[in-house]
């Protein structure tokens, strides 16, 4: 039966997604903050200018 393969595919790709988003935010996060404390030694260090 096809409308089991779909709730089947829906409860495997969408029920998990704002956990999936939650993670993506978070790791977004900590890389923007690495990336900002990289660029502030880099341009204190005198490497860049």
């Amino acid at each position: 039966m096809k409308t089991q393969q779909i709730s089947n595919w829906d409860k495997m790709v969408h029920a998990p997604f704002r956990k999936v988003v939650k993670f993506d935010l978070i790791c977004m996060a900590i890389g923007a903050m690495m990336g900002i404390g990289a660029g502030a030694y880099l341009a204190t260090s005198g490497i860049l200018g």
